[in-house]
């Protein structure tokens, strides 16, 4: 959202169709039984893509700029060439990547990184900055590496955004983690360029 008000042209890309999501929720018995979850995952699927393009809408992404490329859900580490090569002309003259971290547990997450780290290598970008965000692993960058982004007021329209995805409230975690994000005042990020690949932990 700061980049959009500094005028830069983003782009979000959705690798997977969520329809997985609450594969996961139900077998734990964290999943609301009622007739919003008793759906197939190709209806759950459809759900998952529309909030997700919605959000983006109110995040201010332009519609021709969110490209959903639908690999299954839990399954794009199977897919991770064909991802490559469909992204290629989306982001062959972009100068960030915001994307996972590696050794990352969820494994569509770390598929995300590891398309994102080979198409910047199959293009050359060399001067592409990548900004990991962490998600289960402690973020192990240090000095120049680390940045934190103050959100101030901006925290609840992500809030807000992360409200759009109804489907996900079903799953008994979503909500406090989502009631969360109001507190959050700032985010940290590693940011890192192809030089620095295998150097840390976490890129």
């Amino acid at each position: 959202m700061k980049w959009l008000e500094e005028g830069h042209d983003l782009h979000i890309i959705w690798f997977t169709d969520g329809r997985a999501g609450y594969r996961k929720a139900r077998k734990e018995n964290k999943l609301e039984d009622c007739e919003e979850t008793r759906i197939t995952e190709e209806e759950l699927a459809k759900i998952r893509l529309a909030e997700a393009n919605a959000a983006g809408e109110f995040l201010g992404v332009k519609k021709e700029n969110r490209y959903f490329l639908k690999f299954y859900d839990s399954e794009l580490n199977k897919n991770i060439g064909k991802a490559v090569e469909q992204i290629r002309d989306i982001v062959k003259d972009a100068d960030r990547f915001v994307i996972p971290s590696n050794n990352n547990k969820h494994h569509d997450h770390q598929a995300t990184h590891d398309i994102a780290v080979r198409i910047a290598e199959e293009l050359n970008l060399k001067d592409l900055e990548f900004y990991v965000y962490t998600l289960y692993n402690p973020l192990k960058a240090q000095g120049d590496h680390l940045i934190k982004i103050k959100l101030g007021d901006l925290r609840f329209k992500v809030y807000e955004a992360l409200k759009i995805h109804k489907s996900q409230f079903y799953s008994r975690d979503m909500g406090w983690q989502t009631d969360a994000m109001r507190e959050v005042r700032r985010q940290r990020f590693g940011v890192f360029h192809l030089k620095d690949k295998g150097k840390f932990y976490n890129f």
